[in-house]
């Protein structure tokens, strides 16, 4: 909301208020004074909250939609990081195995050997 400054027409003093304030104490001489309006300025000012009011109210679907799509990206992400993840592990557990191959050829290949020369 904005503030409004302005003097006290009694001490000079500063008068501080914000728009829409009816009354309003000069923090020097204390005296209060009443702030009167232009009916123009009311006019505007509910017309201004009535502009505000509605494009709230339109904005409404585009908030609904963009959540939406926040929630589908976050979705893609999740499921794009899981079969990452899985396929990871699947990749690991596939060349401990043909690891585990290899050592077992390697150790009937060396027995050959070794009986082969007795």
């Amino acid at each position: 909301m904005k503030i409004i400054e302005k003097r006290c027409p009694n001490c000079g003093g500063s008068l501080d208020f914000k728009v829409g304030e009816r009354d309003v104490r000069c923090e020097s001489c204390r005296r209060k004074f009443t702030i009167e309006y232009d009916a123009n300025l009311a006019e505007l000012s509910e017309k201004a909250k009535e502009a505000l009011k509605a494009a709230d109210i339109n904005l409404r679907p585009m908030r609904a939609a963009l959540l939406v799509i926040f929630l589908a990206f976050f979705i893609i992400v999740a499921t794009t990081i899981s079969i990452t993840i899985v396929t990871i592990i699947n990749s690991r557990n596939e060349l401990d195995e043909r690891a585990k191959q290899s050592q077992q050829e390697f150790d009937e290949t060396t027995q050959q050997i070794l009986e082969s020369f007795r």
